[in-house]
């Protein structure tokens, strides 16, 4: 909206959220500690290892999230380490891996039935780094990728030994075959965070008849109290899910990265705020970014026992929304063109790679979108019938094998900052995540060289990883 005929000011509104995985003290590892209950729920067993520790941001126990740092403490760190140093030496070895989908089930069951913990290896799948083929083998279904070591950074991050991004997690692999029957249904797997409507209108009645000397430190203030607290909507997941941390925590990043927030991981990536200054636009400027999929066709075998993943799993979108001037999203109006936030979009597609090595918000979102891919073609494809496995403890809800369970986040404040420019100008910026997994899993094509690659498995021996020759 216009602030004023002669403002020298642009005001930017950014409605960002994010969280961490985050415990008390009491629960931090299920696995160091010796207390397996789950935070009270006796479900675990101590058989999984969680880390809270994902970036810099936390949530509080009221659900709200805040853009504070969490670190493990030094004795944790060093006693993570050694867990990690004690996993089988052949797993530090980077390249082409498989995981076995029924040893994993049959580690979970001897773990209950032995009150021990998951092996680590077991925890974080091997080292893998992405899937790239999904194998019906002789009673075993395999998952394919690179896969590297582990190792433990200062603030108590498991990372890949060699490329330092977060390896696959068996928690969220089981969160995302468990909801694999959501992901298709309603709006999905997804995560949508927005201002409200009386939040909006109540900003749009304060900026109004605003004049550029009220913009200071205290007119800031007022504008985020105005906007004031944003529900936060999750879908398909459950909402206390690491699953559905790794979502909103990709999202808030995206956020910061559009409005300016804080600086690009890589070099040559301006921020939406930065394209747009120097373009004169007046009026109100209402982006909402969001990533989705972005896979090629899935590649089969003629016999359908191989399926291959491919593309860079996520790009960004974008679309302009339209307010009256009470502040009212208009409805069942066509998004008007936003050529700036296009490019901004774009550019995020273009070089989500670069990013995603950058920064493990992202690479986590791309694993998380890689999982639900494989859930949703296992479950359409038939898979589990297909290779004679039988794998209730890892997709059903079950007394003997739940997922930890963390702070549900509830609401995120607003924030608002302004820049210098030649016009006025007022920017909000809304977005979300959305996992279409079942339309990627739907879009295949056949691939006869593919064949191949099942020759290996038809011998393999049963156990939970190896290394392939290449």
């Amino acid at each position: 909206m216009l602030v004023s005929p002669i403002s020298i000011f642009r005001t930017k509104l950014f409605f960002a959220f994010t969280f961490l995985m985050f415990l008390s003290s009491s629960t931090l590892f299920a696995q160091l500690n010796g207390n397996g209950n789950n935070n009270g729920n006796g479900t675990l067993g101590g058989n999984l290892l969680f880390n809270r520790i994902v970036g810099g941001v936390s949530i509080d126990p009221n659900g709200v999230i805040r853009n504070e740092a969490v670190r493990m403490a030094p004795d944790e760190v060093t006693s993570l380490r050694s867990l990690i140093g004690a996993t089988e030496k052949g797993i530090t070895k980077a390249g082409q891996r498989a995981i076995s989908i029924s040893s994993i089930e049959n580690a979970i069951r001897e773990s209950a039935s032995e009150k021990k913990p998951l092996p680590i290896e077991v925890q974080f799948l091997g080292g893998l780094q992405r899937i790239e083929f999904v194998i019906a083998a002789d009673n075993d279904l395999w998952l394919v990728g690179p896969g590297e070591g582990l190792m433990v950074t200062e603030d108590g991050q498991v990372i890949g030994a060699d490329s330092g991004s977060p390896s696959l997690k068996l928690e969220d692999l089981t969160t995302a075959l468990r909801s694999v029957e959501n992901a298709r249904e309603g709006f999905g797997i997804s995560v949508d965070i927005r201002p409200t409507a009386e939040g909006l209108k109540k900003y749009t009645q304060l900026t109004k008849n605003l004049k550029v000397e009220q913009f200071d430190s205290a007119m800031v203030a007022k504008l985020e109290q105005a906007m004031g607290d944003q529900p936060i909507t999750l879908t398909g997941i459950p909402t206390d899910s690491h699953f559905a941390q790794i979502l909103a925590r990709a999202d808030y990043r995206m956020k910061r990265l559009s409005m300016g927030f804080e600086p690009a991981p890589i070099a040559n990536f301006p921020s939406y705020i930065e394209l747009i200054q120097d373009k004169n636009l007046k009026g109100t400027s209402a982006p909402r970014f969001w990533m989705e999929c972005n896979y090629d066709a899935i590649a089969k075998s003629e016999d359908g026992n191989v399926w291959k993943l491919s593309g860079s799993g996520v790009k960004t979108l974008t679309e302009e929304s339209i307010f009256d001037r009470d502040g009212n999203k208009v409805e069942g109006q066509k998004p008007r063109k936003n050529k700036m936030a296009e490019k901004w979009a774009e550019t995020m597609t273009e070089r989500f790679d670069e990013l995603a090595a950058a920064d493990p918000a992202f690479r986590e979102l791309r694993n998380a979108m890689d999982m639900s891919v494989v859930a949703a073609l296992i479950a359409k494809e038939g898979l589990f019938a297909k290779s004679n496995v039988s794998a209730p403890l890892l997709t059903e809800n079950n007394i003997t094998f739940s997922t930890p369970v963390w702070l549900a986040p509830k609401t995120v404040p607003s924030q608002c900052s302004f820049i210098r420019t030649t016009d006025g100008l007022s920017v909000t910026a809304s977005g979300g995540v959305q996992i279409d997994s079942w339309a990627v899993a739907s879009n295949q094509v056949v691939d006869n060289s593919l064949s191949k690659l099942a020759e290996k498995f038809k011998t393999a021996k049963t156990s939970f990883w190896m290394n392939l020759i290449p």
